[in-house]
């Protein structure tokens, strides 16, 4: 009878196959532990399996051979090795969603560089929204507020600044008005633009000019509201069309900031749209020649006007104000010489415009 038992487990116990619990045992009795990689499959819904992060994987720094496997694709992130699938060594199927299963690695020159896995990652194959899941979406204020700490206004000086007028920026900032240039980032709180106006610092958010010797305390004063509503935004952008398009764009900002300083100025109407057309119904003796020319004030160039535009939004919300212009509110064409001008401090001279302030702050 003892006979009979040994030859039985001679023959059939010595020769059955090991069951293999888990990984550990696996890279234990495996001949070269570095031959073998670990990948996750997806588990089922009640396994903590499923809550793992994609930025969460870290690979063991005693192996750093092992492969990740996500969504039946292997990458290589750590040397120049890829996989190939062997046969599968944990058979207990009912344990397979919460089992690390083993793959054979194999040598091969095709391995997935930074580039390729951000490539393979955010590919329309890939279920990013898996990997992602339980990444929030919306900002996190305390983090937000921590980043803020480090944000300067520096950063905000060519949000929404046209490339033709990038050189000309003189202010990181603009006015709270001037909603064109208005960040929209984490780290400015959406606000109404008004807002500022209710608190007790009437100039909160405003752009005033900055000041030097020689200029009047109505520059001081910050632009009227309504300068920047589209009639008056149409009627700046007309006047600098006709009066200065074949100028370059800093010629034609310093006629914006002219008609803008007579706004500021108490001697003169208090809108943008009056000022241009002050005594229009004067034939040829208006502020603004082309008012009174009479000629039709046809906008040919549409690429002109869009520009004039841009000019006019980027004078009125300070993103540009010219210091050589400063507080002059006349200026003439260079091939003419009015009288006035002598009774004027001479500015300067941009383009075919020369540009003056007056010594008292009004006419003259």
């Amino acid at each position: 009878m003892l006979a009979i038992l040994g030859a039985s487990w001679f023959v059939f116990g010595f020769a059955s196959p090991t069951g293999i619990q888990g990984t550990r045992s696996e890279l234990g009795i495996s001949p070269d532990p570095n031959r073998w990689a670990a990948y996750v499959e997806r588990a089922d819904d009640c396994s903590h399996l499923q809550e793992l992060r994609l930025s969460n994987v870290a690979i063991p720094a005693q192996d750093g051979n092992f492969d990740l496997v996500l969504g039946g694709k292997r990458l290589n992130l750590h040397d120049g090795q890829g996989l190939s699938l062997s046969s599968q060594r944990v058979v207990e199927e009912a344990k397979k969603p919460r089992l690390v299963s083993v793959a054979l690695r194999t040598r091969s020159d095709s391995s997935r560089g930074q580039q390729e896995l951000a490539s393979w990652i955010f590919s329309s194959g890939t279920d990013t929204s898996y990997l992602l899941r339980g990444f929030s979406t919306q900002s996190d204020p305390e983090m937000v507020a921590g980043q803020s700490t480090f944000h300067s206004p520096a950063d905000d000086r060519l949000v929404g600044v046209p490339t033709a007028l990038a050189e000309l920026v003189t202010n990181d900032g603009a006015d709270i008005l001037a909603t064109a240039y208005a960040p929209k980032d984490d780290f400015h709180t959406p606000a109404n633009p008004f807002a500022a106006l209710l608190g007790s610092d009437e100039t909160a958010g405003r752009f005033v000019p900055p000041t030097a010797e020689g200029d009047h305390d109505w520059m001081k004063q910050p632009l009227p509201g309504t300068v920047f509503s589209a009639a008056e935004q149409k009627c700046l952008a007309t006047a600098i069309y006709f009066e200065a398009r074949g100028e370059e764009v800093r010629g034609q900002a310093a006629v914006a900031q002219v008609i803008l300083n007579r706004v500021r100025n108490p001697a003169y109407p208090a809108t943008v749209c009056d000022v241009v057309y002050q005594n229009d119904n004067w034939i040829n003796k208006c502020q603004f020649s082309f008012a009174c020319d009479g000629i039709p004030d046809v906008i040919a160039d549409r690429g002109a006007y869009r520009l004039a535009k841009d000019v006019a939004m980027a004078v009125s919300g300070g993103k540009v104000f010219l210091p050589e212009v400063a507080s002059s509110t006349h200026y003439n064409a260079t091939y003419v010489s009015p009288r006035w001008a002598r009774s004027m401090e001479r500015m300067t001279q941009i383009g075919s415009h020369i540009f003056y302030r007056t010594f008292g702050g009004g006419w003259s």
